[in-house]
């Protein structure tokens, strides 16, 4: 009998992987509850240790105008679910996911996978890759090489998004120019709301809702005790001119290098300046649609996209805030956006059919419909139709650019048993049994029998 998870060194072994994930400023929302021999629950859990953070999951999700945790929640836990997928797969066996079984009932119940027996088959090289991958892969916020990545690795990370039915797509010359500029405009947004979050209890307006959106980012940045957050290492330098293709996660705030008064600012410690790339690559992810399926489907493509990128030697960070302001205002009036503040005049031309459909879009009952049309604009118009939700750039890491295996810290995961009653928690097995500081890597050769087989 097919038994993935008899114990605590199976069960990490299937895990692991999908911890090693990416995630919005590492809040690692997701949790794990294992509810039969062979099938596992991937479940939302927003916030440190399953408390609620920023943003609560269940009331976000059943909001008409979500803001930006539910969506970005959303694509973490994908991308993690693509993770334990690849886990399942090295082990010769198919996974077979349903994608939120009950919204309705059981909104943080995101995935249901079951490992399925007897119809297994060995993992292609191109998987046993990508789970490689999975143990190198992290987000590099410092400057890469002028040298542009090959076109062929480009094209390979569109075909791998595209198996999750995700579109990536390079945005050319002027695109990419318009982003980083919208991206800039974001983070000064951030920056000067910092003068207007003392009193937000009361304020309903905007501005309070934006001020109190950057204090929440400012809780997950320069912090590594928790195992959760930014550290402030991570954060990379700023630009030694120019503008930055990286976020500003120290949200406006000097450093001591900075400041001239030798007082810290978010990230304490000094801030290095450096030189970026001249032109930055950029790709942006789109989805069909804007509903949470689309999210965790934007999740997956994106993790599997990044793993292929990671095993061609390339490396890649995000630039996603335009994105998340735009979530925020439509949040707090979905029909006059104050993401037009974002928006910057366009030269560009759409047939008539593309007009067409944003009216319709534009003028759409459906929440889901006018949040994606705002999405959509943030460049302008643009060719195409579907919905944006992530932005990744790309490069060649350099030799000297910083810390060379530098990897935000993981927290204990929340694992749940529901197979005994009461259920109970599974703890880490203890490093040096084949689960260790490697995250079990490798541990699938031991794990499985020669057939392919998990063990008895």
């Amino acid at each position: 009998m097919l038994q993935p998870f008899a114990d605590a060194h199976r069960i990490y072994h299937v895990i692991e992987p999908a911890l090693r994930a990416p995630s919005v400023s590492n809040t690692q929302p997701w949790s794990f509850r294992i509810v039969a021999d062979d099938r596992i629950e991937l479940r939302a859990s927003a916030g440190a240790g399953g408390e609620g953070g920023p943003g609560r999951w269940d009331l976000l999700l059943h909001s008409a105008t979500p803001g930006p945790w539910a969506r970005e929640y959303a694509i973490s836990c994908g991308a993690a679910l693509l993770n334990l997928r690849l886990a399942v797969r090295v082990l010769g066996h198919n996974p077979v996911v349903r994608l939120l079984p009950d919204p309705s009932g059981d909104p943080g119940l995101l995935a249901s996978v079951e490992v399925v027996a007897g119809k297994g088959h060995q993992a292609s090289s191109i998987e046993q890759e990508l789970y490689e991958a999975i143990w190198q892969r992290h987000t590099d916020r410092w400057p890469f090489s002028d040298t542009p990545v090959r076109a062929g690795i480009l094209v390979e990370m569109e075909r791998a998004a595209a198996r999750e039915h995700g579109w990536l797509r390079l945005l050319h010359g002027p695109f990419a120019r318009a982003w980083l500029t919208v991206a800039a405009r974001a983070d000064g947004f951030l920056a000067a709301a910092r003068d207007t979050a003392g009193d937000t209890a009361s304020d309903q307006s905007f501005d309070a809702l934006l001020a109190q959106f950057r204090d929440e980012l400012a809780q997950w940045t320069g912090v590594s005790e928790t195992g959760y957050g930014i550290p402030a290492a991570d954060l990379g330098p700023r630009p030694a001119k120019g503008r930055s293709p990286v976020r500003d996660f120290r949200l406006g705030e000097p450093g001591p290098d900075e400041t001239g008064s030798g007082e810290a600012g978010a990230g304490s410690g000094d801030v290095p300046r450096a030189r970026f790339e001249r032109h930055p690559q950029l790709l942006m992810l789109f989805t069909d649609r804007d509903e949470p399926t689309d999210w965790l489907r934007a999740g997956q493509a994106m993790q599997r996209a990044l793993l292929t990128a990671t095993s061609m030697g390339v490396s890649a960070s995000f630039l996603t805030q335009p994105m998340e302001l735009a979530d925020l205002a439509f949040q707090y009036d979905p029909r006059d956006s104050h993401a037009s503040r974002l928006i910057g005049p366009s030269g560009h031309r759409l047939p008539s059919v593309h007009r067409a459909v944003d009216a319709a879009q534009r003028n759409s009952t459906s929440p889901i419909e006018r949040r994606g049309y705002v999405r959509r604009h943030l460049l302008g118009a643009t060719p195409w139709l579907e919905v944006p939700q992530m932005v990744i750039r790309v490069g060649y890491p350099r030799d000297d650019a910083g810390p060379p295996h530098l990897r935000t810290p993981r927290a204990e995961p929340d694992i749940l048993d529901a197979r005994t009653d009461p259920p109970h928690r599974v703890p880490r097995p203890p490093a040096g049994d084949g689960t260790g500081a490697d995250g079990g890597r490798g541990a699938g050769t031991r794990l499985a029998r020669e057939d392919g087989r998990f063990p008895a």
